[in-house]
């Protein structure tokens, strides 16, 4: 007999408020193509630094600071896919965003009273540049939205629809929104 799915999201609650914590979905096909470039880029640093005799100085140091600026971006996109992590925290007075990766975390805070209409959104195509993206898991086709203001703001995504629903009801319950 078949095991049941379970979700990929973890749910924490706690006296102060709920934690939702959902691994990013990886892309092995963007993990690849990222690792080579590093691995590329990371053989110019190498190069320029120790077997480039023949090179000026100038260009050496333009060679070496263009890599190390190269490496750090998909070294920060290889990681992303391999450990990146949306958070949801939402406590008694504000509901805290974060995409937490080893090389950066980026946070925002929102104020509770403000959020409005949380919704699933189904992005899935079926055919197009969008769809082969979605394919490869480069774009994520389901994603939790919430309004704030003037704008709609994404909560998480990279979760199968089910989840989506049952994060949802639970965020909707946390913040009140029934």
């Amino acid at each position: 007999m078949e095991e049941p799915k379970k979700m990929t999201s973890t749910i924490q609650d706690t006296t102060t408020g709920v934690t939702i914590s959902t691994p990013k979905r990886k892309s092995w096909a963007l993990i690849f193509f990222l690792s080579l470039i590093t691995l590329q880029f990371t053989n110019g640093i190498v190069q320029s630094l120790f077997f480039a005799s023949e090179l000026a100085t100038i260009e050496r140091i333009v060679i070496f600071i263009l890599s190390v600026i190269v490496v750090y971006f998909t070294l920060k996109g290889l990681l992303w896919q391999l450990k990146g992590l949306y958070e949801i925290k939402i406590s008694s007075n504000e509901l805290k965003l974060s995409k937490l990766s080893p090389l950066w975390t980026r946070t925002k805070i929102y104020n509770l009273s403000e959020v409005k209409n949380i919704d699933i959104k189904d992005e899935a195509v079926s055919e197009g540049p969008t769809a082969m993206l979605q394919l490869l898991r480069i774009t994520d086709k389901i994603k939790i939205t919430f309004s704030y203001g003037y704008e709609t703001v994404t909560a998480t995504s990279g979760i199968d629809l089910t989840e989506a629903i049952e994060l949802k009801d639970l965020i909707k319950n946390k913040i009140g929104l029934n």
